[in-house]
């Protein structure tokens, strides 16, 4: 395009590098834009991988024709081009004309591989819509009942009988200590990670916690005990895939780091306003299990994803869910958990924690998820968010603050988990 005045005004671009067994490749795309890999694939006849396991800044830049380069073809439509040569450099501003002599040359191309975010579709706008949705993004349209045709297509593995008599447990209004201790002890490996959790240095109990009665009454409290027995249980059931995104070989630690900073959270939130404390630390525990999912039932999806959220490390990880699966892990965990039976506040509110407009019913745990999630990853702080669940910005930057200090505890508990001791 030649006329300038209907160019696009700068645009900041990514470079992401990519790899296969005969050589690299230098892919460049505008930042808000996903990187397609079916794209790159369809075109290079190549099956390439990202080189960085999860680069959020992006990778450096490869010297002009030392590397072949695909440059998206939306580039070319840009007044200028901000870009970084490396992560620690800042942004560089260059001229439409001093971007294209810079990567003339027989080893670039310019292509359509990125799909600008904007055209990504959303989420449905309501849980009782996800299972439409999952069924049509799976193809599959028999005419029968939606859970069946749901249980039929992601064969969805049993819940263990531990779980299954805490959730009906939970169901009991007039359950006590007695009756927990009861079913927990009925798992012995279970008990054992109820005590040694209550144990950790992370509680600073004086002491030896004994039994789970123990645990009760001098540390984590019925709720806690009750979620967190709840939530080993499950992840019993689910083991960690070995051909995920190379970042989530912490999912467990995420995973218990989001749990007690919810627990923090909650705590430093106005009396009035609070959830209850279990609740809100079996949504933390259990905010990411749709992940575990979507890697158990649906393996190819699954390893396609993986590469996806590689290469795209700059998106949300629901944005790239939406391109290539054409639904989030919030919705299909939120559909598993209440097909489990879990109360309804820990599956609505992992279902809507990526959406900040959210303010139904359990909109709370969704809202307190959100802020986790902002300050896990960095982001700004939404104020509104904040507002929402009555804390202020050094309220929650403090309760991130503590949990980030005792990581080296965390880790131990996690390790309760993963059965490393």
């Amino acid at each position: 395009m030649t006329d300038k005045q209907e160019q696009a005004p700068t645009m900041k671009v990514r470079i992401v590098h990519l790899a296969d067994h005969t050589g690299r490749l230098q892919v460049i795309f505008p930042h808000d834009s996903m990187l397609d890999m079916a794209a790159v694939s369809r075109l290079t006849k190549r099956r390439f991988d990202p080189v960085s396991n999860y680069n959020i800044e992006g990778d450096p830049l490869i010297k002009p024709n030392a590397c072949a380069t695909i440059i998206d073809h939306a580039v070319a439509n840009a007044q200028s081009i901000e870009l970084r040569p490396s992560a620690q450099q800042n942004y560089r501003s260059l001229s439409a004309e001093e971007f294209q002599q810079r990567f003339q040359g027989p080893l670039t191309r310019y292509e359509a591989v990125a799909i600008p975010v904007a055209e990504i579709p959303k989420p449905a706008s309501h849980l009782d819509k996800d299972a439409d949705q999952m069924l049509s993004a799976l193809g599959k349209f028999q005419a029968v009942r939606l859970q069946q045709r749901l249980e039929e297509t992601l064969e969805i593995p049993p819940l263990p009988a531990s779980s299954h008599r805490i959730i009906q447990l939970c169901a009991n209004e007039h359950a006590g200590t007695d009756d927990l201790c009861d079913v927990i002890s009925l798992d012995p490996a279970l008990s054992a990670q109820v005590i040694s959790w209550a144990s950790s240095p992370y509680y600073g109990v004086r002491g030896e916690i004994e039994s789970v009665e123990d645990a009760i009454i001098r540390v984590l409290g019925f709720d806690m005990v009750m979620n967190l027995a709840l939530g080993l249980s499950m992840g019993n059931a689910f083991q960690l895939p070995q051909n995920g995104p190379r970042h989530y070989e912490d999912f467990w630690l995420s995973a218990v780091s989001h749990a007690v900073l919810m627990e923090a959270l909650v705590k430093a939130m106005p009396s009035g306003q609070r959830p209850r404390l279990g609740h809100a630390y079996l949504a933390g525990l259990l905010h990411n299990f749709g992940f575990l999912a979507i890697a158990v039932v649906l393996p190819p999806h699954f390893a396609v994803l993986s590469r996806y959220i590689e290469a795209n490390a700059h998106l949300g990880a629901d944005v790239v869910e939406m391109q290539t699966l054409n639904f989030t892990k919030e919705q299909l965990g939120a559909w598993l958990l209440k097909h489990w039976g879990l109360p309804e506040s820990i599956y609505t509110g992992i279902r809507y924690s990526r959406d900040p407009a959210y303010s139904g019913e359990h909109c709370q745990l969704s809202q307190l998820l959100g802020v986790c999630h902002q300050l896990f990853t960095g982001d700004t702080l939404d104020t509104d968010l904040l507002a929402a669940v009555g804390l202020s910005e050094a309220d929650a930057l403090h309760c991130h603050q503590q949990v980030m200090s005792s990581s080296n505890e965390l880790s131990k508990m996690v390790d309760l988990i993963s059965g490393n001791k």
